[in-house]
């Protein structure tokens, strides 16, 4: 079953400038009913003071997703990570999401709803099984942390694109992730069993992500379904469609070349609503298109699919 709808408007607006941003989180909530947002919070800096205090206002729920953390640092070492082999570039990945759960914390103070923190493994450089490991330790870490800082947060491990070293498209437009789909899943499913948070690790699904791994993505759905690692939810997005293949840039279903239809969302909500298992759908997408895109135009239409759901 759905028990949310996450819209991701930082894809599409985080260009413009922090008024113009907090103007349109709040349309969202004012017009559209929509006021759980997925959005990016980084180590050591905190978040936009016209964003906290528009969500501060409003009440708003937040799905914090770390991706952007590993994308900048990743690029600056690429030993970064929380499945990293290298113990200080391990530990360093750590503090820095023990940072973004004091953020949420002074966050969650104002009345701002913590829904779930988004992780990641980082790149590969080595085995799978020592990356497992180490990713393993790591969220057994989160994990204890979390519960005890925001008990009432869900910590979930996004699934990354794992493409092989040599794939055309440079990281961070993919090989954002050093174990597989399956690797990723039995390592939460350990620590699941170890019981070390209040709360079981979930994964969720990005649409966009899985189609740069060359995944078809509803495939991919059921498999997580009938798996027992929950699901957290769905994010769906499309990818940037370029001669070496799919790039990660949350193309919208407006972008005819993205992989992604409205007909690819119906089906997803379909497979879910079915489903007695509580997960979310959410939404986002850039204004990266063949044709040029608004960010109005892509927030109008990711809430009139949101609302009919």
């Amino acid at each position: 079953m759905i028990t949310d709808k996450v819209l991701g408007a930082y894809a599409a607006v985080g260009q413009l400038d922090l008024d113009e941003q907090a103007s349109w989180y709040s349309r969202s909530t004012a017009d559209w009913g929509l006021n759980t947002f997925e959005i990016p919070l980084f180590a050591g800096v905190p978040l936009a003071p016209q964003l906290a205090d528009t969500f501060a206002a409003n009440s708003s729920a937040l799905v914090v997703t770390l991706v952007a953390q590993w994308a900048t640092k990743g690029q600056e070492n690429p030993a970064y990570g929380l499945a990293s082999l290298d113990e200080e570039a391990r530990q360093e990945a750590l503090l820095d999401v023990q940072s973004v759960i004091q953020q949420c914390q002074t966050l969650s103070r104002r009345g701002i709803a913590i829904r779930a923190l988004e992780v990641h493994t980082g790149q590969g450089s080595g085995k799978a099984i020592p990356h497992a490991i180490s990713f393993f330790s790591s969220l057994c870490e989160v994990s204890e942390v979390l519960s005890v800082a925001l008990p009432d947060a869900e910590l979930t491990v996004e699934i990354a694109d794992n493409r092989e070293p040599d794939y055309a498209i440079a990281f961070p437009g993919a090989k954002k992730a050093c174990l597989t789909r399956e690797q990723v899943m039995e390592t939460v499913e350990m620590v699941n069993d170890v019981e070390v948070g209040g709360q079981p690790v979930s994964v969720v699904l990005n649409w966009g992500r899985l189609l740069v791994n060359g995944d078809e993505p509803h495939a991919v759905l059921g498999e997580v379904m009938d798996s027992p690692v929950p699901l957290g939810g769905v994010i769906l997005s499309g990818a940037g469609n370029t001669p070496d293949g799919f790039a990660d840039s949350h193309n919208t279903h407006l972008d005819p070349e993205s992989g992604f239809t409205l007909d690819d969302a119906r089906r997803c909500v379909g497979t879910l609503g079915a489903s007695a298992d509580a997960s979310f759908i959410g939404m986002k997408g850039s204004t990266k298109s063949a044709t040029a895109l608004t960010a109005a135009e892509v927030l109008v239409a990711e809430a009139e699919f949101l609302n009919s759901v």
